[in-house]
């Protein structure tokens, strides 16, 4: 029986290589870095919350409807002078579902606050405060409202509207037990901001307390900018790193194509 003689199989067809570029792997490696950073900057923006201050009571600092920005978070202790969202219920007189008001805190814990001098300034431990935030002149030389000496509790705060005569506020209270103070478990938050948490600009905070002698810095939170800065920057590397890999494919097929089309050289 003979050997049949089969023919040689027939020579690999010359072509590029497939080769994995370097910069497909940057642009790879910039879409994670920005998923990363958008996904940190949006998590911490989280922690930061908007509401409509309904009435008059905080104007002219604050008017009415206008969207503030606070800081979402228990509140272990509260600088004098900040603005806070604070839940009614905290007031003897509330009917339930009575919501939420946006006040200054003119007391903390321990403070003796006294209305007024004869200038129409509160004293806060003995110490005359000028409140420039408030209108006019303050609204306590006004008939409507008699004077107050309260102790503030620990574990509380004393607050105030700062259209001090149009305002529900501690003051009211301050004769009821309790001396109209509010808990600090019935606070929200320290408004930061003013607008939404993606264009928010800082809010004004009063220096006013120190400028008295009173101990504590005002608060000074302006993170929502970092983490909304760091939202968008993530976007933006995501974006690029997306249509950067695209690109790069796409070139590449399209010369493996062109290669393919190519006859073998004889």
């Amino acid at each position: 029986m003979t050997e049949m003689d089969f023919p040689a199989p027939p020579a690999d067809r010359p072509g590029q290589k497939r080769r994995f570029s370097p910069l497909l792997l940057v642009m790879i490696l910039v879409a994670i870095v920005g998923v990363g950073t958008g996904g940190y900057g949006f998590w911490t923006l989280m922690s930061y919350r908007m509401v409509s201050v309904p009435g008059e009571a905080m104007m002219p600092t604050i008017q009415p409807g206008e969207v503030v920005l606070y800081r979402w978070a228990d509140l272990p202790e509260v600088p004098r002078g900040a603005v806070v969202l604070m839940d009614l219920s905290a007031f003897p007189d509330a009917s339930p579902g009575e919501g939420r008001a946006v006040k200054r805190v003119i007391g903390v814990g321990g403070d003796q606050v006294v209305c007024c001098t004869k200038d129409n300034l509160i004293t806060v431990n003995g110490k005359p405060v000028k409140e420039p935030y408030t209108n006019d002149d303050n609204g306590y030389g006004r008939k409507e409202y008699r004077p107050f000496s309260v102790q503030v509790p620990p574990g509380t705060v004393f607050v105030a509207g700062d259209l001090r005569n149009n305002s529900r506020d501690s003051r009211i209270y301050a004769e009821e037990p309790g001396n109209g103070a509010v808990p600090l478990s019935k606070l929200s938050g320290i408004v930061v901001g003013l607008g939404s948490p993606f264009a928010a600009e800082p809010f004004p905070q009063t220096t006013a307390f120190v400028e008295a002698g009173l101990p504590g810095d005002p608060l000074s939170d302006t993170g929502f900018r970092t983490s909304r800065l760091l939202m968008f920057a993530g976007i933006g590397l995501f974006v690029l790193g997306v249509i950067g890999t695209i690109v790069i494919v796409v070139r590449s097929a399209g010369k493996r194509r062109k290669a393919a089309a190519v006859p073998p050289a004889r």
